[in-house]
This record gives structure tokens, C-alpha cells and sequence, in this order.
């Protein structure tokens, strides 16, 4: 028997919560589909490219260039090797009076590497290579909640915990030629490797005596390319740059395994339900085209401001999960300061690429629009250049998560990521 044929049974006696409980593999499936590349900015890559909140297409002097506009790399006049370490991310996601009245909390706190990364000039030609961990969570939710209801046959005490590991993994490299004295093109190519592991387990203890418990684990692992292009044009005062990024998985494979423990009356042999597989193909990798265009205006060398703007395409899915809809993103940065020391502050959006809650339908994935906001300094000196900042995002949305109901959670988020990178100059 397959897991959704379960929730025929559990609807029969458990009236109270059984939209809690209908359909835990889908409730998997749409954790582990925010977890993928919709979401491209919950942890922006680079040192100086995050202070400046990802307004880096016409900027891109450095190593984390690669992810923004190959193209720019060139820009710079020594060779370079950057070093994005000890980067601490924080995460929150709070579903708003999920289960009556209380609240579903999501957690999770790593400390990770960023990304190691080189740009090297020859003559006109200059080399790049990037080595990333773009994200690593270990996300947790434990919530009880007690003396729900005294009526009889209604579900008095229910759990659900929730944990989930990811990580994102890439190595990359690229190629900028120079065109005359403003003008570069590049190409990077990267190979990444995503994988995600979900538990889900839920009880619920019902006034009578009766008893439900379902697991769910989902393991999933993606493989694939992305390849990012770029255009640039540096002037004395003004830089513009464009940039490509496009993707194609390679590998998907993963395994479902789904557990049900029915004690329809207290005291009697359990009904058990189980299932599994280990082709989990219905969680295929979602690479959404994004195009980059960035301004920057730098008339003096202590001062910089810069644009972005960008554009997720939409995508069509035939995987079960939702269509992932067209999504324009916004950066501004600002640097300043003297020439051996700086202050960066920054500003961008972190839109959603989920449709919004529909009026029909049950369990659909979180509509979250995230603002992040960026400080940080930078030491400059002849031979390295070292960063420190902080990057903080919060988001507002809806979602509708608890299996078989209509009812929507308001959600509330928040990200951290503390940074400290080095760029040596060679």
C-alpha cells in the first residue's frame, strides 16, 4: 500500500487532526523543494560581493565574480586567491498558529566554509576557479502540543518533529578575455552536487485511548552543471555588466521510506502500513535562468555605488511541485571610506519564485519574500585585503503545510550569516 492510501483510515476516526496527518510524504516533498536553487540567494557568495548585497555584475574584480559575471574578473591588476572561511548561518522559519492556535518552528544553526577561489592574469586572458559550499543546514522542528481537546474521539496530544540536512556543493572555472581597454566577455562553468536528507515523524494521542504515529524519511541526492556568461564595460566613472546563468541536471536519484502505526482502538493489534523505494524520481532538480544587469558609479577609488537587477524565468514542472514563476530581484550597494580602510552597507530583495497560496488545493509550498540588509568593513593593504560583515535577511509570506486542510500559516523568517574572507594578492 502506498502512503496516501493511509489517510482513508486515519480520516475515519481522527476528525480533529487528520488534516494534520493526511499526507506526510507530500509535506516532505515541499520542505525539500524550497531547499532547492529557487531560493539563489539565502547565502550570498563572496566577501566584499555580500557586503554589497549581490550588487556585484558590474563590479566582479575578484574570485566570487565567477557566481555574478565572469566577465569582470579581468578588471583586476594582480593575480589573486580569496578565501571566504568560518561564514555562521542562522536560520528561522516560523509557521504562524499552525496547530491550534501554537506555532511550528523551524531552526537551524551552521558554521561552514564559504568558498576558496583564484583569478590569474595573462596578458589579455585571464583564468578563474572557485571552490564553493554555497549552503549546509541542519534544520530541526520539535513541537508538542498538550490537552488539544477533552472530547471524546477528538485528538488530545499531538508531536511532529522535523529535521532536515542539506548541503551545495560546487567547483567551477572560468575564462575572461579582454576587448580593447573597457570592454571583457567570460565564461565559467560549474559542477555542483546537492543533496538532502528529511525525517518527519508525528503522533497524535486521541481522548479514548486511541494512537497514530507516521514516519517519513526522504533522502535526495542532485547532480548537475550550471554555466554562467558575462559581458562588462569598465570606464573611468561608470562600469556596466550582464550576465547569463543557466543550468542542467545530470543525476537525480533518492529513496522514500514511509512508516504507519494505527491503534484504532486502545488495547488491539496495530494497523501497520509500510512503504518503499528507492526511486524517489518525483523530486527531480529546478534550475530557474537567471539574468543579471548591474550598474556601478565609481568616481573616485574610495567610493562605489552599485545596481543590480536580476530575473529568475519562470519553469514549467511536471514533478508534482509547483510551477516556479517569472521573479525580478533588486541589490544596492554602497563602499566607502579611506584607501586602507572601508564601510559597506547594502540593501536587496529575496523573492519568492513559488506561486502565492491558492484558494483550492491542500499542502502547497511556502510564498516567502524575503529583504536583506548587509554591513560590513573591509582592511585593504598591498599584498591582501581582509573582510568582515554580516548579512541579514527577513522574510514574510504564507504557506499551507498542514496536509489535507485549506487553512493558511502565516510565516515569519529570518537568515544570518556572519562572514570573515581574505583576497591575497599575488
Amino acid at each position: 500500500m502506498k502512503p496516501g492510501a493511509c489517510s482513508i483510515k486515519i480520516m475515519k476516526f481522527m476528525p480533529a487532526l487528520t488534516l494534520a496527518l493526511g499526507s506526510l510524504p507530500s509535506i516532505a516533498r515541499a520542505d525539500l523543494a524550497r531547499q532547492h536553487q529557487s531560493f539563489d540567494r539565502l547565502v550570498l557568495p563572496g566577501g566584499r560581493a555580500a557586503m554589497l548585497c549581490g550588487a556585484y555584475t558590474a563590479v566582479s574584480s575578484d574570485p566570487s565574480g565567477l557566481f555574478y559575471n565572469p566577465a569582470g574578473i579581468v578588471q583586476g591588476t594582480q593575480n589573486q586567491v580569496s578565501l571566504n572561511t568560518w561564514s555562521t548561518n542562522r536560520s528561522e522559519v516560523v509557521f504562524k498558529e499552525a496547530v491550534k492556535g501554537q506555532d511550528f518552528t523551524e531552526t537551524s544553526n551552521t558554521l561552514f566554509g564559504g568558498f576558496a577561489g583564484g583569478v590569474f592574469h595573462k596578458k589579455w586572458i585571464t583564468f578563474g576557479y572557485v571552490i564553493a559550499t554555497l549552503d549546509k543546514r541542519n534544520i530541526n522542528q520539535d513541537d508538542y502540543f498538550y490537552e488539544m481537546s477533552t472530547e471524546q474521539g477528538q485528538a488530545r496530544d499531538f508531536t511532529r518533529i522535523h529535521q532536515e540536512s542539506n548541503s551545495y556543493d560546487l567547483f567551477g572555472t572560468s575564462i575572461a578575455l579582454s576587448i580593447g581597454k573597457s570592454w571583457s566577455i567570460g565564461l565559467a562553468t560549474f559542477y555542483y552536487d546537492r543533496s538532502i536528507e528529511a525525517m518527519d515523524y508525528q503522533q497524535v494521542m486521541f481522548n479514548g485511548g486511541q494512537v497514530l504515529v507516521q514516519e517519513s524519511k526522504v533522502r535526495v541526492s542532485n547532480q548537475g552543471f550550471h554555466v554562467n556568461t558575462g559581458l562588462q564595460y569598465r570606464g573611468d566613472n561608470i562600469s556596466l555588466g550582464a550576465s547569463v546563468r543557466a543550468g542542467e541536471p545530470v543525476l537525480n536519484k533518492g529513496s522514500l521510506n514511509f512508516n504507519s502505526v494505527t491503534h484504532a482502538v486502545a488495547n488491539t493489534v496495530p494497523d501497520v502500513v509500510n512503504y518503499s523505494s528507492d526511486e524517489y524520481e518525483v523530486d527531480n532538480e529546478i534550475i530557474p535562468t537567471i539574468s543579471r544587469l548591474g550598474f556601478a558609479f565609481h568616481p573616485y577609488p574610495t567610493l562605489l555605488i552599485s545596481t543590480d537587477l536580476s530575473y529568475s524565468a519562470p519553469v514549467e514542472v511536471d514533478n508534482g511541485s509547483p510551477d516556479r514563476l517569472g521573479t525580478w530581484n533588486y541589490a544596492l550597494g554602497l563602499e566607502t571610506g579611506l584607501s586602507s580602510w572601508r564601510l559597506m552597507l547594502g540593501v536587496f530583495t529575496n523573492n519568492s519564485i513559488f506561486p502565492k497560496i491558492q484558494p483550492d488545493g491542500n499542502n502547497q509550498a511556502a510564498h516567502l519574500d524575503y529583504v536583506g540588509k548587509s554591513i560590513g568593513t573591509s582592511i585593504i593593504t598591498k599584498t591582501f585585503d581582509l573582510h568582515l560583515g554580516f548579512v541579514r535577511q527577513d522574510g514574510k509570506g504564507t504557506a499551507r503545510i498542514v496536509a489535507g486542510t485549506r487553512t493558511n500559516q502565516r510565516v515569519e523568517a529570518t537568515t544570518e550569516n556572519f562572514l570573515l574572507s581574505w583576497t591575497f594578492k599575488l
